[in-house]
C-alpha cells in the first residue's frame, strides 16, 4: 500500500467488523469523531460510486471518501443505523399490501435517478437485507457493491453479481444486467414482502398480483420498461375510484361564497372582485348597433347571465359540475374535455335566446 493512500486511511481508526469476509468494517474518523463504514473491494464500477458521492441521490448512504489503489477502492460511506426489511420481516411477518407497496414505491424513487443515467446504473441485489428502515423512518438503499452501468453492447455480465432468487435470468451471463434486471428483483422483493417468501416457494393472489408477475416476467423485453412505469401500475390500484363523496366541496367552502372567494385566499379573492367588476362594468356600458334606449336593457342582462353563469359553472358553484356525466370522471383529460362541453353547450343556448329578445326588441 502506497504512503499516500495508508496516510488516508489512517485518519479512520477501525472499531469494529460487519463483515469480515467482504472487508466491511465499522470506523471512526480520528479527528471528528463520526463514524462510518469502510469497504475494500476489488470488483467494482468506479463511475456507480463517483456518480453516488457527487450527487448524493437521497435514500442511498452519503459516500464521505473514494481512495484507490491499483485494482482496489476503499470506500468511507455513512454509516445507517436502523434494521433490514429483512430483520423486521423475520420479526413482524409479511407486510400489508399498504406497507408493502409504500415500501417499493420508496425503492422506486431510490432507483430512478440511477436508472436515467446516461449510461443506467443498475443496483443488481436488491433484496430484504440491503433496505435499512431508520430510526426516524426513512428507508435505505445500501450496498452498492455489486451495482454497474449498463453498456448495451456488452453481450453479458462478466462478473455475476447477485443473490439467488432477487437476481434476474440475465445476471447468470445471458445477457448484460440493465434496469430491467432490478425491476425484476423489485418484482421477488414485492412477493417477500407480501408473503414471507419468495415467488417459487408460494403463490400470491392479491391485487397486486399482477404486477409482480409482470416485473418477474423471464424476457426482459417483457417487464416494465422502467421504474417509473412499474411505480405508476401500482400508485394505479392504491388509489380507489372517485366518488362524489370524495369529491365534496370541502366544509369551509361548502356556503355561498362566489368562485374566487372560497379559498379565502388573499390573491384569488382581489382577481375575482377584479373580474365580477369587470364583467358588471362591461355589461352596464355594453351597447348593440340593433337595440338602443330602455330596450337595451333585457339585453345587457341577458348578457350578464351568460358570462356570469359561465363563471359559476367554470368555478365549479356549489359542486354543479358533480351532477353532470363525465365531470366526474377519474382521467383529468376526459373531465375537462366534458367540463367544456356543458359550458359550450350553455352558452350556445343562451345566445339563441339572446338572438331572439334581439330580434323581439329590435325597432
Amino acid at each position: 500500500m502506497e504512503l499516500q493512500t495508508r496516510l488516508r486511511l489512517s485518519f479512520y481508526r477501525e472499531i469494529a467488523d460487519i463483515n469480515t469476509a467482504h472487508h466491511i468494517r465499522l470506523v471512526q474518523h480520528t479527528v471528528s469523531g463520526k463514524i462510518f463504514v469502510k469497504k475494500e473491494l476489488s470488483i467494482y464500477d468506479l463511475q456507480v460510486f463517483q456518480y453516488l458521492m457527487t450527487e448524493n441521490i437521497p435514500g442511498t448512504p452519503k459516500i464521505e471518501e473514494l481512495i484507490e489503489e491499483g485494482n482496489t477502492l476503499y470506500v468511507i460511506e455513512e454509516y445507517i443505523s436502523g434494521n433490514s426489511l429483512e430483520e423486521i420481516l423475520a420479526k413482524e411477518g409479511s407486510f400489508s399490501e399498504e406497507k408493502a407497496a409504500d415500501y417499493i414505491l420508496r425503492i422506486c424513487r431510490i432507483l430512478q435517478p440511477l436508472h436515467q443515467q446516461h449510461p443506467p446504473m443498475v443496483h443488481r441485489d436488491l433484496k430484504p437485507s440491503n433496505l435499512i428502515l431508520t430510526y426516524d423512518g426513512r428507508l435505505v438503499l445500501v450496498d452498492f457493491n455489486s451495482a454497474k452501468s449498463y453498456h448495451s453492447e456488452s453481450s453479458q455480465d462478466t462478473v455475476l453479481f447477485g443473490t439467488a432468487g432477487y437476481a434476474a435470468p440475465e445476471q447468470y451471463g445471458f445477457s448484460p444486467s440493465a434496469p430491467a434486471a432490478d425491476i425484476y428483483a423489485l418484482g421477488v422483493l414485492f412477493h417477500k414482502m407480501l408473503t414471507g417468501a419468495l415467488p417459487t416457494e408460494t403463490n400470491y393472489t392479491g391485487k397486486f398480483s399482477g404486477v409482480i408477475a409482470k416485473c418477474i416476467e423471464i424476457d426482459p423485453k417483457n417487464r416494465y420498461n422502467s421504474v417509473t412505469a412499474f411505480q405508476k401500475a401500482i400508485e394505479k390500484i392504491l388509489k380507489p375510484p372517485l366518488t362524489l363523496e370524495q369529491l365534496k366541496i370541502p366544509e369551509k367552502c361548502q356556503g355561498y361564497a362566489l368562485p374566487g372567494f372560497r379559498s379565502r385566499k388573499k390573491g384569488y379573492m382581489i382577481g375575482a372582485a377584479i373580474w365580477y367588476f369587470c364583467l358588471v362594468i362591461g355589461c352596464l356600458f355594453m351597447e348593440s348597433d340593433n337595440v338602443v334606449g330602455i330596450q337595451l336593457i333585457p339585453y345587457k342582462i341577458i348578457s350578464f347571465i351568460i358570462f356570469f353563469s359561465l363563471t359559476l359553472w367554470l368555478g365549479n358553484y356549489r359542486g354543479i359540475q358533480y351532477y353532470f356525466p363525465l365531470c366526474l370522471h377519474r382521467n383529468r383529460a376526459i373531465r375537462y374535455i366534458a367540463i367544456g362541453f356543458f359550458a359550450y353547450v350553455w352558452i350556445f343556448l343562451l345566445m339563441i335566446i339572446l338572438a331572439f329578445a334581439v330580434d323581439a326588441l329590435a325597432p
